[in-house]
């Protein structure tokens, strides 16, 4: 065990070393970007349904016992809220994008992923049979120059981007990227993880204009539950032939236990508030304090922005600082971002008051200024 030891010293001496750290303080940090997490309603329906004899756990695999009610019904109520052919819930979204990534590619196929795509991509990029090349983040040259590298010897292309990066904020030029899908007959595999219940229609997504036109022609989308949603898990989007095959061919679809009736009840519900008068309001409410936030500390705008602080060591010791003064807000260091880009990650919510954002800004300053 000493490899291991050696290991974690020098990542503590790297000022990358990572612990589990229970909440505290104003939530700055969080995925809950439309306070889903902890809506009432939500919480009323899980009590009633538990009550009502709902199982706890599926027991078993989707193709086994482990397909409930609960699960049919969310996905067909998703395939309509999104208009799409078919959905398939799995029980988080980086389970779904390594699914997506190993089972449509083939060997004789390539991807064609951006250079900032979310690890579950990269994850399923080292296990795929197909190969990948990446391109410049949001580069629309670089994209094409290897679309037509690549067309003439490769079954299908698939493209694999996110619609609101992570770690940046930014959103990706979708209407340019499906437009050299359509042109290159490749196949666009979008993750909404981060835009999902806030961005489109009722929250739809960025993808949701492109749906609206075109259908899922020359798209896949993945809808993560457990960010604005406020649940868990994660839904693909796809024709139902996708959908069909990722059934009959998805290993981490087909050899997992399916997730909790529950979980899939609540996303559902989770659903229907986000399109009704509430989720509206919740809306408004974050695109007001996501304003705020970018004329405070500038960004793309959206609920996720970078402060970018250069050296591990200062992204930790800004982070402990603020923690002190009562803000729960994360060291963000290599690898998740490139080197000399360590950060911090605040993340905006409906339920930010814009005096605390106001609060926190004021309490950063003399630590960006040093």
């Amino acid at each position: 065990m000493q490899q291991f030891q050696n290991a974690l010293s020098e990542l503590k001496d790297q000022n990358r070393y990572r612990s589990l750290n229970l909440p505290d303080g104003i939530d700055l940090t969080s995925n809950d970007y439309m306070g889903m997490a902890v809506h009432p309603h939500l919480r009323t329906a899980a009590i009633e349904a538990l009550e009502d004899g709902l199982d706890i756990g599926a027991a078993g695999s989707r193709l086994l016992r482990g397909h409930t009610p609960s699960h049919a019904e969310l996905e067909s109520y998703a395939a309509t809220y999104f208009k799409a052919g078919g959905a398939l819930y799995f029980a988080s979204g980086f389970q779904a994008n390594y699914a997506l990534l190993t089972t449509l590619p083939d060997r004789r196929d390539v991807i064609l992923y951006d250079g900032l795509v979310h690890a579950s991509v990269r994850d399923g990029l080292i296990a795929t049979q197909a190969k990948n090349y990446k391109f410049a983040h949001n580069d629309m040259d670089a994209l094409e120059a290897l679309l037509k590298r690549h067309r003439e010897s490769a079954g299908t292309i698939w493209i694999a981007v996110e619609s609101v990066y992570s770690m940046d904020g930014d959103i990706a030029p979708l209407s340019d990227l499906h437009a050299l899908a359509v042109r290159y007959d490749a196949m666009l595999i979008v993750d909404e993880a981060h835009a999902t219940g806030i961005y489109g229609t009722d929250g739809k997504g960025l993808c949701w204009d492109i749906i609206d036109a075109h259908g899922y022609d020359h798209l896949v989308t993945l809808h993560t539950c457990g960010k604005a949603i406020g649940v868990a898990g994660g839904l693909v989007c796809a024709s139902s032939a996708v959908i069909d095959y990722m059934v009959n061919k998805a290993r981490p679809f087909i050899f997992s236990t399916a997730p909790m009736p529950l979980q899939a009840l609540l996303v559902q519900k989770s659903l229907e508030i986000l399109a009704s008068e509430d989720g509206a309001q919740r809306r408004e409410r974050l695109f007001k304090i996501c304003a705020l936030g970018q004329e405070l500390f500038g960004g793309a705008g959206t609920q996720v922005i970078p402060i970018i602080l250069g050296e591990d060591e200062k992204a930790v010791r800004v982070a402990t600082a603020m923690q002190e003064a009562g803000y729960d807000i994360r060291a963000i260091r290599p690898p998740t971002v490139p080197q000399g880009q360590a950060r911090l990650r605040l993340s905006l919510s409906s339920e930010l008051e814009p005096a605390v954002l106001q609060g926190f800004s004021d309490a950063l300053q003399p630590y960006m200024e040093g």
